[in-house]
C-alpha cells in the first residue's frame, strides 16, 4: 500500500512540474495618437524569455513601423518618487544609461516606459540626492515603490508597415535577448491615431 502511494505522489509531482514548464501566452493592446503612439509592454517574468508571435495593428502614416525592444541592464527603485509625474527618480545605479535611452519601470506586474534625460550621483540627502535618473517630462506617470524593477531597453528592431491595417504571425517575430526581461512593442509615428489591436507574447522557460 505504501509503495502504491509513493508511486502516485511521484507521478503527480512529475505532472505538476511538466505543467509549470509549459509556455503561456499574454495578449495586450494599446491605442495611440500623434503625441503618444501606441505601445504595449510585456512584463518580465522570473526565468522566462518572451517572444512575440503575433501583432495586429492599424496605422495611418506611410512611414510607420513596428518597433520591438527587449530589456538589458536591470536596476531597482530605492525611494518612492515624490509624485507620479516626478522626473527625478532614485535608483540603485546609473551604469549603462545614456541620453534618450528608454527605461521600463515594472510595478505590480505592469510596465511603464519613460525616456532618460540625464542622471547623476551625489552625496546629498533628500529626494534629489543620491543616485538618480532624470526622466523626460511626465516621469513614469505612476507612483513607484521601493524595490520596483527598472530595465534599460535595447535598440529597437524596426519593421516598416506603412499606413495599413494588417497583422503578422510567426513562431518568433521578435525574441528578447535575455530571460527575465520585459519586451516593448511600439507603433510609431502616428499622423492622428494608431492602434495595436492585439500583440501576443509567448512566455517560456
Amino acid at each position: 500500500m505504501k509503495k502504491i502511494l509513493l508511486v502516485t505522489v511521484a507521478v503527480g509531482s512529475v505532472a505538476l512540474s511538466a505543467f509549470a514548464d509549459r509556455p503561456y501566452y499574454k495578449t495586450l493592446s494599446g491605442n495611440g495618437n500623434a503625441t503618444t503612439p501606441a505601445q504595449v509592454i510585456f512584463p518580465a517574468a522570473p526565468l522566462q524569455q518572451i517572444r512575440i508571435v503575433n501583432a495586429n495593428w492599424s496605422s495611418d502614416t506611410n512611414n510607420a513601423a513596428l518597433n520591438f525592444s527587449g530589456g538589458t541592464t536591470g536596476y531597482s527603485i530605492v525611494e518612492t518618487n515624490q509624485a507620479s509625474t516626478s522626473v527625478t527618480n532614485k535608483i540603485n545605479s546609473t551604469n549603462g544609461l545614456s541620453a534618450n535611452a528608454v527605461l521600463v519601470l515594472q510595478h505590480a506586474g505592469v510596465g511603464y516606459a519613460a525616456t532618460v534625460s540625464t542622471w547623476n550621483s551625489s552625496t546629498n540627502s533628500g529626494p534629489y540626492g543620491g543616485t538618480n535618473v532624470v526622466l523626460a517630462s511626465g516621469g513614469w506617470g505612476m507612483a513607484t515603490s521601493v524595490g520596483d524593477d527598472v530595465y534599460l531597453m535595447d535598440t529597437p528592431v524596426a519593421v516598416p508597415i506603412g499606413a495599413t491595417t494588417n497583422a503578422m504571425n510567426g513562431d518568433a517575430l521578435y525574441v528578447a535577448n535575455l530571460v527575465a526581461r520585459p519586451v516593448l512593442v511600439k507603433l510609431t509615428p502616428a499622423l492622428a491615431t494608431n492602434k495595436l489591436n492585439s500583440v501576443v507574447g509567448r512566455y517560456e522557460y
